[in-house]
């Protein structure tokens, strides 16, 4: 189900156990307040990982469950990673959840359906949906009020995990003050940091086939302080736009085209052309060589303006 359905929804029958299947861990923090609705009271939420919660002992598990808080809340537990719970663990929910009333709440957080725990009795299962670009977008959208090239090009650029996005936002909402609604521009100079160069400058160059201006265009990102990271996901962008410009090719009306590959529209004719250069093995490849950059820069530490010179010229030959 959508995040928006599950704010509403209401399991069949009570359980003190769930399984809670989320990607994002940002959408893991917001569901707290629904889960207060569905246990009903008031419970205190602990945030462990499966560690954490492996080294609490069943005693003091079952002794949450069976003793009323003198003082406070209720206790509720959050455990991430929780496909990783061992066996003896599961043994303990079995016996929480047999209970008639229980003081403790356990969500058991997992990251797709495959890892969904197995238990006896059954643990229910409630699936939130995987976050698209278009459901990152509209997101934005509602709880900022940003445009939607604004929002797009945040998603673009960041991806779709909701704490970078509400982290970035907040930096922009604190740089303009409430004057005025953010800009593509404010994006590039607050968040992207690209001082040098205006927001379209590295899309011309892939799409000129100007290796050099390309070059100098991440030289002064990477000078400026911009993480690696980020710089691939924007040369991803592009080349996302490329592919999606060469599935059309011929197909569709420039206009067109440009629309599905989140490109301005005056810049049309000029990217539909531009396509027309890259040959389609050279796409596939390009998004083997991206893949393998992105594992080097979360793994490992290469000096980014090497990596990044020979990167763009295998893209770029």
């Amino acid at each position: 189900m959508k995040f928006a359905e599950f704010r509403k929804h209401t399991p069949s029958g009570q359980s003190h156990v769930y399984v809670f299947v989320c990607e994002d861990n940002f959408l893991v923090e917001e569901s707290k307040a629904t889960w207060t609705r569905i246990f009903g009271g008031i419970w205190d939420f602990e945030k462990l990982t499966h560690k954490e919660f492996e080294a609490i002992d069943s005693s003091e598990l079952m002794e949450s469950a069976l003793s009323p808080p003198l003082f406070g809340p209720s206790r509720a537990i959050l455990v991430t990673n929780a496909a990783k719970i061992t066996k003896k663990r599961l043994e303990d929910f079995g016996r929480i959840a047999e209970l008639g009333q229980s003081w403790l709440k356990i969500v058991l957080v997992v990251k797709s359906r495959r890892a969904v725990i197995r238990a006896k009795p059954p643990i229910p299962v409630i699936e939130i949906d995987p976050l698209r670009a278009g459901d990152t977008v509209r997101w934005l959208r509602d709880q900022y009020g940003v445009s939607s090239d604004v929002a797009r090009y945040l998603v673009d650029n960041l991806g779709t995990e909701l704490q970078m996005l509400h982290a970035e936002m907040e930096k922009l909402t604190i740089y303009l003050r409430g004057a005025r609604p953010p800009e593509i521009v404010d994006v590039d100079q607050l968040i992207l940091r690209s001082e040098q160069f205006g927001p379209f400058e590295l899309d011309d160059a892939f799409l000129g086939g100007d290796y050099s201006r390309a070059v100098r265009v991440v030289g002064a990102m990477v000078d400026e302080g911009v993480v690696p990271v980020l710089i691939l996901s924007r040369i991803v962008r592009v080349w996302r736009q490329i592919f999606v410009g060469k599935v059309l090719e011929g197909r569709a009306l420039p206009g067109e085209i440009a629309k599905a590959a989140s490109v301005p529209p005056w810049k049309a004719a000029t990217f539909v052309n531009a396509c027309k250069r890259f040959q389609w093995k050279g796409v596939v490849e390009g998004f083997e060589i991206l893949i393998r950059a992105d594992r080097a820069f979360k793994t490992s530490s290469p000096n980014p303006e090497f990596y990044f010179d020979a990167m763009l010229w295998k893209l770029m030959r």
